[in-house]
């Protein structure tokens, strides 16, 4: 269905964008998948899939401490929502006990001569009325206070779990900056290939929250793949570990807010998401074998 709505989007283009010559048409169009494009930026490689977000190592200047400065600030926030706990548990037991007593004050139901009187009954109900109510709408507040303070407390404790992360406003900014890589690169190919007009074949893009964590090939990819490529077995290994991580993307980006990367036009046929992706390694100073076996990878793969 994609692949039709991408053929509707061309055919639509092609009538504000008509070609003179079989020379012109086939480049006057291109589509790059700046969502593979990100997922193969080597900065992916400092990526954590289970959190997905970044390791701190991916943010630069990042001070050595920072992981043990996350720690702290997380115990001293985590020491106050304790101390507030107990706060609201005390309140609850002031609570209880006065409710207790204000029972206790309320008017007898008999006459002195041990009869029941319907005013007597009226008057202790009406009062009764407004001491339950009283009291369970304090109990309620008191009650919703302390679920905010746990749910405070299980978010920390995940918090202080990956301490040696980026937070999640620090793992937004650093696809920033991998999409700042993809649109310098998208730029520089639709200028070589003399293309005014380019197509985000990923602007169906959707974020996804899920609990499936794909593994990230990434750094094992830019470790040690010379040594993967010896033989064709780890040829395919390689290619299929590459493409669980593209189809988990909508997963893997969640956190990744800027709004380029589902943007709907670029500059839309020719894939240009191939040298957008040989540029960025370029840029990066990335093996030609690495480069090679992602050309290879996308002849071999349709890019969605």
């Amino acid at each position: 269905m994609k692949h039709f709505s991408l053929l509707m989007i061309f055919a639509v283009a092609a009538l504000f964008f008509p070609a003179t010559t079989n020379a012109q048409e086939s480049s006057q169009f291109g589509y790059v998948n700046v969502a593979d494009a990100v997922m193969l930026h080597p900065l992916m490689k400092d990526f954590d899939s289970t959190p997905k977000r970044f390791k701190l190592s991916a943010i630069k200047d990042s001070p050595a401490d920072k992981a043990k400065i996350n720690t702290i600030k997380i115990e001293a926030e985590l020491k106050a929502i304790q101390s507030e706990i107990s706060r609201i548990n005390a309140e609850k037991v002031k609570l209880e006990n006065s409710y207790l007593e204000d029972l206790k004050k309320l008017p007898p139901v008999k006459n002195a001569d041990g009869k029941t009187s319907e005013k007597s009954q009226d008057q202790y109900n009406s009062e009764k009325d407004k001491i339950d109510s009283a009291f369970f709408r304090n109990a309620r507040n008191l009650n919703q206070e302390l679920q905010k303070m746990q749910a405070k407390i299980v978010q920390l404790n995940r918090e202080a779990e990956y301490a040696a992360h980026a937070s999640q406003e620090e793992t937004a900014q650093v696809f920033s900056l991998i999409l700042d890589d993809v649109y310098e690169a998208v730029e520089a190919v639709s200028k070589f290939y003399k293309i005014s007009f380019v197509f985000n074949s990923s602007f169906e893009f959707a974020r996804i929250a899920g609990n499936l964590a794909t593994p990230n090939p990434m750094p094992e990819f830019f470790s040690s793949l010379d040594t993967r490529l010896n033989d064709e077995e780890g040829k395919l290994i390689v290619g299929a570990g590459l493409n669980a991580w593209l189809s988990n993307r909508n997963g893997n980006l969640i956190n990744c807010d800027d709004r380029r990367l589902s943007s709907f036009v670029l500059k839309g046929g020719l894939n240009m998401t191939p040298a957008v992706v040989d540029y960025i390694y370029q840029k990066h100073e990335i093996s030609k074998t690495h480069r090679d076996f992602i050309q290879d990878y996308f002849k071999k793969t349709v890019s969605n």
